[in-house]
């Protein structure tokens, strides 16, 4: 996982210096010429904790700053010269199949053997990225992020004076500058010598949710098995792509709720361990709940924190041989206030009730600071995340109809719904969720995500299956024995952990925006 800030045009220059002695300096420096420049790169460096880096190349007006957290050997700085060609920086994980160690160095090697084109070199990708590839001999500047999203990317274009940055989060100050979130799956093709924009060369045409149904349920078994199989492949890639030696030094990390979705992630990684031999192996399930001046309710009396104990017990008895640790993230009330301000510096543009009471549950989760319990007492021990993978269960919603407010929908009304929510939750969630996460210098993987998986859900699976998850919860229940977890209700982290209406100010709605 890597961080990514592209400056390129007639300030270049100045952006490089300010880079040059952001990279150089210790501690940092101040920058009067243009602070959003060096807020821009703390941002970018926090993404990637083992190393960052700039670059220029003589004779272009471009700067390029890079962050990585290092997950795969042999180690790969960014960015990369590719020849006399290019320069690439890659924000991600892949999973092809030909991959036989560092995923970016795979890249390279596509652009080497001049196999591809751009565009058909990165429809080819499969995984979780994005990138931006300058062309040095046709001076055009590509980015963009993979068909799902999963990786946020912003970019801003001055008409005039040509000026464009590229960046993984630029922060609620940006200078004078308009940032876009990119579209998912769509190649971005700026071409510097006429200062224009392309963005019509997509990746993949959008998601559709089938219509046809199967009333009698017929083929639930066999639907059910096959996607079992889909999951359990996307959990696999994305568990035996994390080198041995982080395997051995790190667990592997879980946001946790506690309910269905979650949960099933946490049995198929642990599928995946067993099967893989791995000896007993450490899994985090990180737990957030907050302290609510407005309900006076205290993190251990939120939903989910209820739900989370119980759930990881009924694990943790199916899964022995895995050391399973609940990990519970209190925050206060005077730590949710420290920390709300940048929370919300994270995450722009979005800039709503509700996306601050999701974001910065994901924040402190993501953060880990918390408790693990003792088994013989019961007792809190302090205890720090360790892990620098995370699992999450966002998607299941989206393709299997989790949300209440479809339960009234025909089957057409429904499956218009789900296209639009998984073929627009970059837009909804990933932005935010990445930018927030990733700022503890973690990377998360999403399984439900997986484009087999969203393929697989949305073309075969009948729309009558996707009424209330019945798909996923009859997978938990057959196939998982995970029967007590399989008929939990949906429940929103911002309503299960308390992080909602934090205020005796209650009145307000989630649409309404911060002040």
């Amino acid at each position: 996982m890597c961080g990514i800030l592209l400056c390129s045009g007639g300030f270049a220059s100045k952006s490089e210096s300010v880079l040059r002695e952001y990279y150089e300096a210790e501690p940092m420096c101040s920058f009067h010429d243009d602070r959003s420049i060096e807020v821009m790169a703390e941002l970018v460096r926090q993404r990637g904790p083992n190393y960052c880096s700039w670059r220029s190349v003589e004779g272009y007006d471009t700067v390029w700053f890079s962050s990585v957290l290092s997950l795969r050997q042999p180690f790969t700085g960014q960015s990369i010269r590719i020849g006399e060609d290019y320069i690439l920086q890659f924000n991600g994980e892949l999973y092809n199949s030909e991959i036989i160690d560092n995923d970016t160095q795979y890249i390279v090697d596509l652009f080497k053997g001049n196999a591809y084109n751009v565009a058909e070199t990165i429809r080819v990708l499969d995984g979780e990225f994005a990138f931006t590839l300058y062309d040095l001999k046709k001076d055009i500047v590509y980015f963009g992020r993979d068909v799902v999203g999963k990786r946020s990317l912003s970019y801003s274009i001055d008409r005039e004076s040509g000026e464009l940055v590229v960046t993984s989060i630029s922060g609620n100050n940006p200078g004078n500058r308009c940032f876009f979130d990119c579209v998912a799956g769509v190649i971005y093709v700026y071409d510097k010598s006429t200062k224009s924009l392309d963005a019509t060369n997509i990746i993949l045409k959008p998601f559709e949710i089938t219509t046809g149904t199967d009333m009698e349920m017929h083929n639930s078994e066999f639907l059910t098995k096959e996607l079992y199989s889909k999951l359990s492949t996307a959990v696999e890639k994305r568990v035996n792509t994390i080198h041995p030696l982080h395997m051995e030094n790190s667990p592997i990390s879980v946001l946790f709720s506690g309910g269905l979705d979650c949960s099933v992630i946490v049995a198929l990684i642990c599928e995946c361990l067993i099967k893989r031999d791995l000896g007993r192996v450490t899994l985090e399930l990180l737990n957030v709940a907050f302290e609510n001046k407005r309900t006076k309710m205290q993190p251990s009396e939120a939903p989910d924190r209820q739900l989370a104990i119980k759930s990881a017990q009924d694990l943790q008895d199916k899964y022995p041989s895995i050391d399973i640790k609940l990990v519970e993230v209190d925050v206060s009330y005077d730590e949710y206030l420290k920390h709300r301000p940048l929370v919300i510096d994270l995450m722009y543009p979005k800039n709503t009730e509700m996306d601050l009471s999701i974001a910065i549950a994901f924040y402190f989760a993501s953060r880990g600071h918390g408790y693990i319990r003792e088994q013989q007492t019961n007792k809190r021990l302090q205890y720090k995340r360790l892990g620098l993978v995370l699992f999450s269960g966002l998607g299941a919603d989206e393709l299997y109809g989790g949300y209440y407010k479809f339960n009234n929908k025909t089957e057409v009304e429904l499956a218009n719904e789900l296209s639009v929510q998984i073929n627009n939750i970059y837009r909804r969630n990933l932005n935010r969720d990445d930018k927030v996460i990733a700022s503890n210098g973690v990377e998360v993987r999403y399984p439900f995500l997986d484009e087999d998986v969203i393929t697989y859900s949305t073309k075969y699976i009948p729309i009558n299956y996707k009424r209330d998850k019945f798909i996923l919860r009859n997978l938990a229940s057959t196939i998982l024995n995970l029967q007590n977890i399989s008929i939990e209700k949906k429940r929103a982290i911002q309503f299960g952990a308390k992080s909602a209406k934090m205020t005796k100010d209650g009145n307000k709605s989630g649409t309404d925006l911060l002040k």
